[in-house]
């Protein structure tokens, strides 16, 4: 790809670890408010699909309204998780010192959730303010608006763009942008054999397991 202008990175699982940490408590505040589900459960339907869209999977799986005061409490928990237990990825400092290319961030998550967790992980200066949310467009994830969004904030065409995702939602969202993508599924990720496969099939170009082989991977498609 000798036209790549634009990196474009997901943030939740692929440049902090908070993936698990909301999972596991997202799964035990709904079970406590009788919307049981296992963190197994909350994994495998919600990786990388935005909170509304969520809600209104569990809205119809029980078949009643998920109160706004039970998101909050979510939140609130998550808050107290993160400066507890909130790591960046793995190499992802490393590597985003290294990258000579613009960058930036398109994610599901709100701007508040990604600047919060970045500047917990001490990540926010890589981005120099480049944070997009699904919460700018009209639709999240695995629709392609927030990518084009961000490529078109950056003043980059789509085709020119590669994008850094985990989630197979992430993947048909960069896919349905016309951008090339990079699957991320690091060896500690659940059902790894399979989740690699789901994202070549969702549209990945290639699936990546270490952080630190990005600059390579990088260097032959430029």
């Amino acid at each position: 790809m000798e036209n790549l202008e634009l990196i474009i990175f997901d943030c939740d699982g692929v440049l902090v670890n908070s993936e698990p940490i909301i999972n596991r408590i997202f799964a035990k505040t709904l079970t406590e408010a009788g919307f049981p589900i296992t963190h197994e459960e909350v994994t495998q339907k919600f990786i990388g699909k935005s909170l509304v869209t969520c809600i209104s999977i569990l809205e119809k799986t029980y078949e009643r309204t998920v109160p706004a005061e039970l998101i909050e409490l979510c939140k609130e928990r998550e808050m107290i998780a993160f400066q507890q237990e909130l790591q960046a990825t793995e190499g992802i400092a490393t590597v985003l010192e290294q990258i000579t290319l613009p960058k930036c961030v398109a994610s599901n998550s709100s701007h508040r959730h990604i600047q919060f967790v970045l500047k917990l992980t001490e990540l926010f200066h890589q981005f120099d303010g480049k944070l997009y949310s699904a919460y700018d467009v009209k639709r999240p994830k695995p629709y392609p608006d927030v990518y084009l969004y961000a490529a078109q904030q950056m003043e980059k065409a789509p085709e020119n763009c590669l994008v850094i995702e985990d989630s197979v939602t992430g993947v048909q969202a960069a896919s349905a942008a016309q951008m090339l993508v990079f699957g991320y599924a690091p060896q500690s990720h659940q059902g790894n054999s399979s989740h690699h496969d789901s994202l070549i099939a969702a549209g990945a170009k290639l699936v990546f397991e270490d952080m630190y082989q990005l600059p390579s991977l990088l260097k032959l498609w430029r």
